[in-house]
């Protein structure tokens, strides 16, 4: 787990930098960061102790698909090392974080959880990934673990309904539970048993004649979304796959009509450039704010990181329109007019909420344009205060108001 007083004193670079300068880099500056170690054969060390912290591995994984290809083969081994070498408590939560945050600490983070990565890495590997998923699953979040998580904290899981995904392929997903081999369907379960709800997905998987009878079926009473995805798919490859979906489909009722359960997503388009690691190399543009993929924000679990993330604009230091910084602690610090969001994050909880106003695009459209507003309001939540907060283009607080016991304010939706 993480140590605080992990040092990164890496000598004889060209500059030395903080954890906390290094948590605070955009991941372009990441990259070149982790050059100049290579270049001076002090990047294997690096990455050595870094992983040893947990912001820092959360961090340097999340930006992974940026890393050139050496960096990623590095990084991989040292952290399959430590994995190998220290594996997972089947009786803990994922990541132990009942090691690291108090019980209250943990009902507020889960109670504003939004996704769960159940696996690094993706089998599709999609070059212009809104998520920047890296090619190939390298871990996956032990199935016990996110037993132990839903039988405990499923109450607290019910308010967010977080999806079973983001920058990964829900059908990857594999883990052993004693002599049992469980998957996707088993963790989705989970969901439904101990939190009520029945998780949205949306996958890319549109050959395995299994999966797509479980995405075509109703695992429970509630209505389901369940989309394909096929952006950027050939009209002869939609055709079949259209025809695939006649043959496995099953029907499930749904506010009084019926309704299939599965349907094909973004035929009408293709693939977006400009979002994520595709930003690389395009000049911004200042007279049209655009936006990346993500519609929702609070907490993120993935198998490498527990994650602060609310949507903005894309920028150089925001790519995917989100900021997204791990979660350090939750402390009773106060927060002010004039604070930067993404370091106020790294301490505290975003309440979750979708975010609808990230962006739309429309056929023929190169780009997703950010439809929100600034100043945007949002509410933080520290170790004993809730915060209404409203943030400008650049993620500087402008106005902190803090909210009493009585005040149910919950930002709209919309």
């Amino acid at each position: 787990m993480r140590n605080p007083e992990i040092l990164l004193d890496i000598e004889q670079t060209r500059e030395k930098k903080s954890k906390k300068e290094i948590l605070n880099l955009s991941p372009e500056a990441l990259v070149q960061y982790l050059s100049d170690l290579e270049e001076r054969g002090k990047l294997e060390n690096f990455l050595q102790q870094a992983v040893e912290d947990d912001s820092l591995l959360a961090e340097l994984s999340y930006w992974e698909k940026w890393l050139k290809k050496d960096q990623q083969a590095i990084l991989d081994k040292i952290i399959k090392n430590k994995r190998e070498n220290y594996p997972g408590n089947s009786e803990s939560l994922p990541l132990e974080l009942e090691k690291k945050f108090t019980e209250k600490e943990l009902k507020l983070i889960f109670s504003n959880l939004r996704a769960i990565q159940l696996t690094f890495g993706c089998s599709k590997g999609c070059p212009f990934c809104g998520f920047d998923a890296i090619k190939g699953v390298r871990e996956s979040i032990p199935y016990p673990q996110l037993a132990n998580l839903f039988e405990k904290y499923g109450s607290e899981i019910s308010k967010g309904e977080p999806m079973l995904y983001w920058a990964s392929e829900p059908s990857d997903y594999e883990s052993k539970d004693g002599l049992e081999d469980r998957t996707y369907k088993d963790v989705h379960q989970l969901a439904i048993r101990h939190s009520g709800y029945d998780p949205s997905i949306t996958s890319s998987n549109t050959s395995d004649k299994d999966w797509m009878n479980f995405m075509a079926s109703s695992t429970s009473e509630f209505s389901v979304d369940r989309r394909l995805s096929v952006f950027g798919m050939r009209e002869d490859a939609l055709d079949a796959l259209k025809t695939r979906l006649q043959e496995t489909k099953h029907m499930i009722r749904g506010l009084g009509n019926l309704s299939s359960s599965v349907r094909p997503h973004g035929e009408q388009f293709s693939h977006i450039k400009g979002m994520g690691e595709s930003l690389l190399g395009q000049k911004e543009s200042d007279d049209i704010l655009k936006a990346g993929i993500a519609c929702t924000e609070g907490t993120l679990l993935t198998p490498r990181g527990l994650y602060s993330t609310l949507v903005m604009p894309i920028t150089k230091e925001n790519p995917q329109g989100l900021i997204i910084t791990p979660l350090e602690r939750i402390s009773d610090e106060a927060v002010k007019k004039g604070d930067n969001i993404q370091e106020v994050m790294c301490r505290s909880v975003i309440e979750g909420r979708y975010y609808f106003k990230g962006g739309g695009v429309k056929k023929g459209d190169k780009f997703q344009k950010y439809t929100g507003s600034f100043p945007k309001s949002i509410i933080v939540n520290t170790s004993g205060t809730r915060y209404k907060v409203s943030i400008d283009q650049e993620g500087m607080i402008v106005e902190s108001e803090e909210l009493d016991e009585s005040d149910k304010t919950i930002m709209k939706l919309y």
